[in-house]
Order: C-alpha cells, then sequence, then structure tokens
C-alpha cells in the first residue's frame, strides 16, 4: 500500500474523513491533508526537494474561496501545474462534478488514475480507488463509469472549444459565423453554429450562453 499521500480538500470534516480511512482501514502511514491548492503543491515540491517523493495525490477539483489570497485556485489547476513538471504520481479526483464528457477529457489530457463522485459512497468509492490505483489498475465511480458508456454522449472536440472560447471573448454568433468562415472552419454557418452551441448547454446544463461560458471555465474547457 502506499506510505506516502498528500490529501486536498477544504472541507475539513471530508478531509478528515478521508484521512481517517487511509490510516485505519488501509495502513496508510503518513497522510498529509491540507485545505489550499497553493500549501499542497509547496508540501508537493518539498517533499521532492528532500527525496521523500508523496506516492499518491488525492484532491478536490473546486475549492471555496475566502480571505486568504491564492495563486493556484482548483483542483484541476493544481494537477496540471504538478503534470507540468512531467511528475507521473498517481493522481485521485474526489468531486461532486459529474459531467462524463468533461471528465473523460480531464481524465486523458492529464493521467487521471481515478475519479471518485462525493455522496452517499463515497468513502467506500474512494478506498475501493486507491486499492486499485495502488495495484496499476484506474477506477471510476459506478455511476461517472455507467455515464460514459452511453452511447449518446456527445464528445466535445477542438473546434466546440474554440467557439466557447470566442464566445467567452466577446463575440456575437454572426461575428464567430463570420471569424470562422474567414480562416476555413467548417462548418461555419450561423445555423450549424447555433445548433452546436444548443447541444453544448444540454452537456455543460446552461440555460443561455452566459451561463455556458460560466460552466465551461468552472470545469477548465476554456
Amino acid at each position: 500500500m502506499f506510505k506516502k499521500v498528500l490529501v486536498v480538500e477544504d472541507l475539513d470534516t471530508v478531509g478528515y474523513g478521508i484521512s481517517m480511512m487511509l490510516q485505519q482501514d488501509l495502513n496508510v502511514k503518513e497522510v498529509v491533508l491540507t485545505q489550499y491548492c497553493d500549501d499542497a503543491y509547496l508540501k508537493f515540491q518539498s517533499a521532492l526537494k528532500n527525496n521523500s517523493p508523496f506516492e499518491l495525490l488525492i484532491t478536490d477539483l473546486s475549492f471555496q474561496k475566502d480571505h486568504r489570497p491564492s495563486n493556484i485556485k482548483s483542483g484541476k489547476a493544481l494537477i496540471e501545474k504538478v503534470r507540468e513538471n512531467n511528475q507521473d504520481i498517481p493522481i485521485v479526483i474526489c468531486s461532486v462534478e459529474e459531467k462524463p464528457d468533461m471528465i473523460k477529457r480531464f481524465i486523458r489530457k492529464n493521467e487521471i488514475s481515478a475519479y471518485v463522485l462525493k455522496g452517499r459512497y463515497g468513502l467506500k468509492d474512494l478506498r475501493e480507488a486507491v486499492i486499485s490505483v495502488f495495484k496499476g489498475k484506474q477506477f471510476l465511480s459506478h455511476k461517472i463509469a455507467q455515464l460514459s458508456k452511453g452511447s449518446n454522449i456527445f464528445e466535445i472536440e477542438d473546434y466546440d472549444v474554440s467557439l466557447l472560447r470566442y464566445l467567452s471573448n466577446g463575440l456575437t454568433q454572426d461575428q464567430i459565423s463570420d471569424l470562422f468562415n474567414t480562416k476555413g472552419v467548417s462548418p461555419s454557418s450561423l445555423s450549424s453554429i447555433e445548433k452546436r452551441l444548443n447541444k453544448l448547454k444540454d452537456i455543460l446544463q446552461a440555460n443561455n450562453n452566459v451561463q455556458l461560458v460560466a460552466n465551461a471555465k468552472d470545469i477548465g474547457l476554456i
């Protein structure tokens, strides 16, 4: 079993529960718990410099803002910063976010070892996830695994990311259509863009373009 684990969780009761499970159920000798991503990265780097690296990182994706200023504002940003330095530490995400397409995209991009949904069986799933990851296997909470198998899941492509990015920069659908047409991006018609945006609203659970952009930013799509 892993001997040294870094847990990043801003809710103290949840973090405490995870720490106790790791120590008591899985006999992890050293569990370091922090509520801030900045602190987590400093501890991660310090452990590397001291030749005593963490063997597993468990983190949430979203963190509540408080009076304390921060540079690394989310679990996603923390993970990307860790991966920027070519660190291949296994990473387990424990989050309430359950949009399967976004999860699949993030898992592929950042080589995530396990994704656990917070909830009634979250701690039980997390225990199973850590065991699976230790054995070199990937783990997904049952609900995520089932949703990911759906044949009607709409895969978000680079085209969609560009569309969302232009929308976030204040361009209208007409302007985006003209821009795509100029750049030779297909489809570029206004009707195609409208259909694509409506599909993205379904995926990201948004009622309008403003909420669509906000949700896309929340999950780090743009």
